[in-house]
């Protein structure tokens, strides 16, 4: 019996020594190829879109191209100042253009996620969360181009305000057409619908247009309601009509205003235009309609080399060249900015100090995306308007699109400025 016991006994030593051997080999083994790989570091970012409520026309697009735009930089390998790999966790929530619920997001990525960073949509509740944010201190790029964003120390994005480039789409119509008569149509229930209406009011006295009236009209426009307000606007004698919604009932109006007859050019704000207009508008509004954008149009990239890092991310999503749209470029090129800030700042301050060195950075550097913005980003220290031009795309009658140029607010005017104080 004492011999069994003592041969159990030996036995279970050497079966000790076995695993113990063996942990050791692996744990070496692990330690080994940490050391010999690089330093990765994980931050996690929001992700707030618009999937399912009434911005989705333009929405599902944006998301697209910001989660193509993680993936790609992900997979490509982000690096800090100092050379460590950064890994963005980004988390998306659909929000339905919902302010409320956007606010409870907010709060997840905050309070459960600690995110640094928040890649974000609307106008209303971006700018409900604006001050919240820089209390919070993590940097919100959003998609919202309000002007009563730039003056808010934690809220970023890669384009003009909205009051600046309708501003400058109205000096397009100045040198183009001439004065004139404009009607104002947009759904004045919506923070982003009305945010440059000031500014175009007070603009269209510089450049000797005259505003003949605001038409409400629907995020959600029936052709019933489109008609109405085209109706209205051509009895008002309008020789222009800027129209400030999404892109469904800017198309509709379009339709409506073309099929009562007016005689008009209708400026578009830069949600109500891209390349599906031509097919939305219809064939009898071709000739008649423009759009503005900070960004260039895909279908007019070539020579473009910030392209080149779209496509090749659009290639790792398997998404085919022609499915890259405006839309696409808006969530790539937010994401991107925040990338190039990451890229400038150590690993230590960006896991110690987080959004607050990410808009340090925002506020001292220029960044450049190969052409794609209508000028290379600069934000000021407090006034975060990174540029003042825009691109005029007009539909052409032969329904193409054409490239009109560049083109910037009047001068003696501060567009967001106007909407700041009056807005």
């Amino acid at each position: 019996m004492a011999r069994s016991n003592a041969l159990y006994i030996g036995l279970a030593a050497i079966v000790v020594i076995i695993v113990a051997a063996a942990a050791l080999f692996f744990m070496g083994r692990g330690s080994e190829e940490t050391a010999g790989e690089e330093e990765v570091i994980t931050i996690n970012v929001g992700l707030l879109v618009d999937e399912t409520g009434p911005t989705s026309d333009v929405g599902i697009g944006y998301a697209r191209g910001a989660e193509a735009a993680f993936k790609y930089f992900n997979e490509k390998g982000i690096y800090t100042k100092d050379g460590v790999r950064v890994e963005i966790n980004y988390i998306k929530r659909d929000y339905a253009y919902n302010p409320t619920q956007a606010e409870e997001f907010y709060r997840e990525f905050r309070d459960r996620y600690n995110v640094i960073a928040v890649i974000g949509w609307g106008t209303a509740d971006t700018e409900k969360l604006s001050d919240q944010v820089a209390r919070d201190k993590i940097v919100y790029i959003s998609a919202s181009y309000s002007a009563k964003l730039v003056v808010k120390p934690y809220n970023f994005f890669p384009a003009p305000d909205y009051s600046t480039q309708a501003c400058a789409g109205l000096a397009w119509l100045r040198e183009e057409y001439g004065g004139g008569k404009i009607a104002l149509a947009y759904d004045s229930k919506v923070a982003y619908s009305r945010s440059p209406i000031p500014a175009i009011k007070e603009a269209s006295k510089i450049l000797g247009l005259e505003v003949v009236g605001d038409f409400d009209l629907p995020l959600r426009a029936s052709e019933a309601d489109a008609e109405r307000v085209a109706r209205e606007i051509k009895a008002a004698g309008a020789d222009f009509v800027w129209c400030g919604n999404t892109i469904s009932s800017c198309s509709l109006l379009a339709r409506a205003l073309a099929k009562v007859g007016a005689d008009v050019v209708m400026l578009v704000n830069v949600w109500g235009f891209d390349e599906r207009s031509p097919d939305l508008v219809g064939e009898e509004a071709y000739g008649m309609v423009a759009g503005i954008s900070p960004f260039i149009y895909p279908v007019f990239a070539s020579g473009i080399e910030g392209f080149n890092v779209i496509y090749e991310a659009a290639e790792l999503a398997g998404i085919p060249r022609e499915e890259v749209t405006l839309r696409f470029v808006q969530g790539f090129v937010n994401v991107w900015l925040l990338v190039k800030a990451i890229e400038s700042v150590t690993s230590e301050d960006l896991l110690s100090r987080g959004g607050e060195a990410l808009k340090e950075i925002l506020e001292s550097q220029t960044f450049d995306f190969g052409g794609i913005t209508a000028a290379p980003v600069k934000f000021q220290p407090g006034f975060h308007v990174p540029y003042k031009d825009v691109y005029i795309v007009m539909l052409a009658e032969d329904g193409s699109l054409v490239l009109e140029g560049k083109y910037s607010a009047p001068k003696g005017i501060d567009c967001a400025r106007v909407t700041i104080e009056r807005g």
